[in-house]
């Protein structure tokens, strides 16, 4: 932090937000243009704390837990597939007031961002995507086991359901996260409700929101940059140059020593590498 900075305060996403799928957790540092970040699947908004940190005294930045996520409202027939994400982020952004703000997804919050200005017609200044799900086919390997076998999942005892995600998630990082990164990860997801929850997000996953936003990005007109980790394991980097060609006039970063979480893994070059694209007229 440079001298006279405003420190950040707690990254606990302290505030509270009705949309139509509950109670949505957020916050927001700093002073300056608005930047909205949007974390993916299975993470939570507390990913971007380190970025945040870095840009905190240069924009105002905006964190939200997705529905059914994080410290957001998890309810059992509660809508938490794409197309209900980019409705919640249009819903917070008309609360808050927030106009042309640039708008930043990780994984499945690239296509919350990008679906929220090309179907729900948010204006915005710009748009950045981090390794983001957003072409079919997508998913895991494990994911695609979770969804083939739901009940057999759920039923699993605890402590082997938070074994298995925190094996899954340690392969999302391309430097090993550490014990506390591990803890706050699978945090939401455990108990009976956090374990049905993460379960209930697989169930949903659908490719035709991914198949109809491709029809869409030859169409995009604002300034839109893809970075990607890579040694993204989970999404491969081909996925961000594709696309990138697929969007009128859009460039694409990539991130050397980050896996999917380079906001995790790269936090420095990542804040940098965003921070100088927003700085070009």
């Amino acid at each position: 932090m440079h001298a006279g900075a405003t420190p950040m305060p707690d990254f606990d996403l302290a505030q509270r937000f009705s949309s139509s799928q509950g109670q949505i957790a957020h916050d927001s540092f700093g002073r300056g243009p608005n930047l909205v970040f949007v974390h993916g699947t299975p993470f939570r908004g507390l990913i971007w704390r380190d970025l945040v940190a870095r840009l905190h005294a240069r924009f105002r930045c905006h964190v939200i837990d997705l529905p059914g996520y994080g410290a957001s409202d998890k309810y059992d027939g509660q809508e938490v597939r794409l197309r209900s994400f980019a409705r919640v982020l249009a819903e917070f952004l008309a609360a808050r007031r927030l106009s042309d703000p640039v708008l930043v997804g990780h994984d499945f919050g690239a296509a919350s961002v990008l679906g929220a200005h090309l179907v729900e017609g948010v204006p915005v200044r710009a748009l950045a995507v981090v390794d983001g799900v957003v072409l079919s086919p997508w998913g895991t390997d494990y994911a695609r086991l979770v969804h083939s076998a739901p009940q057999t999942f759920n039923a699993l005892p605890s402590y082997i359901h938070e074994a298995i995600l925190a094996a899954h998630i340690e392969t999302a990082a391309d430097r090993p996260l550490s014990a506390g990164w591990q803890r706050e990860l699978i945090a939401p997801w455990t108990g009976a409700d956090g374990q049905a929850a993460y379960h209930r997000q697989i169930q949903q996953f659908d490719t035709a929101y991914t198949d109809r936003l491709e029809t869409l990005y030859p169409t995009l007109a604002v300034p839109t940059q893809v970075f990607w980790g890579e040694r993204d394991q989970w999404v491969d980097p081909a996925v961000g140059r594709r696309l990138a060609e697929l969007i009128p006039g859009a460039g694409f970063t990539l991130l050397p020593d980050a896996g999917h979480l380079a906001m995790l893994d790269t936090p420095g070059l990542l804040a940098r590498e965003l921070g100088d694209w927003l700085d070009r007229p």
